[in-house]
């Protein structure tokens, strides 16, 4: 999580925009080559393999092979992101920022790193529900003026098929919302939030 730099980028422009895209498609696709190399020797999965067990998790609860594989693989995507926009556009990313609904201002505001750590470890973890945390996020240089957000998908079974975007489910602070319209409604993006999916690409 965090902001990179410091620099006010008051514009974005659509070079600069299609510069990032490719960025990170290329940092999806390569995550996703690199890990199932890693752990799966090169071999793509099949569905049987996605759905059995490959760990188990700190609460001794079975972990497949589709979750191992998508954690893994944000991991790397995220360290790739990382690199690329630090080159890209310093000061006007932040990744997996953290952004909560405020009732005094009726607005949804950005909760820097050290807010959110400081509530995990006084057990206050509570006070975040409903928070949001795409994946990416181009911005001015401040985290509450948005330009673009994009969230990471990736399929464990090697599909063309775009990925659609996830319903919250029922009970959730957001039932009945998908999140992309959660982040246009919340964070007010200059277009669609996009999802960053290997083999396709940018999905809006």
């Amino acid at each position: 999580m965090g902001t990179a730099g410091s620099a006010v980028l008051r514009v974005l422009t659509e070079v600069e925009r299609d510069l990032i895209e490719q960025a990170l498609v290329e940092c999806a696709e390569a995550a996703r080559s690199e890990v199932i190399l890693a752990l799966l020797d090169g071999v793509p999965p099949t569905e049987e393999k996605c759905r059995e067990e490959a760990a188990r998790d700190k609460k001794n609860q079975p972990v497949s092979w589709a979750r191992k594989l998508g954690t893994e693989m944000h991991k790397r995507a995220r360290e790739c992101a990382q690199r690329r926009l630090s080159e890209l556009r310093p000061g006007g990313f932040s990744l997996e920022p953290s952004y909560r609904y405020d009732t005094l201002t009726e607005r949804w505001e950005f909760i820097d790193e050290k807010t959110v750590r400081s509530l995990l470890e006084q057990g206050r973890g509570g006070e975040l529900k409903g928070s949001i945390a795409p994946d990416v996020v181009i911005h001015t240089g401040d985290p509450n003026r948005v330009f673009e957000v994009y969230d990471f998908k990736f399929p464990c079974v090697n599909t063309d098929e775009p990925t659609q975007w996830r319903d919250y489910p029922s009970g959730s602070p957001h039932e009945g919302r998908n999140q992309q319209d959660l982040y246009m409604g919340a964070l007010r993006p200059t277009q669609l939030p996009a999802v960053i999916q290997p083999r396709i690409g940018v999905i809006r």
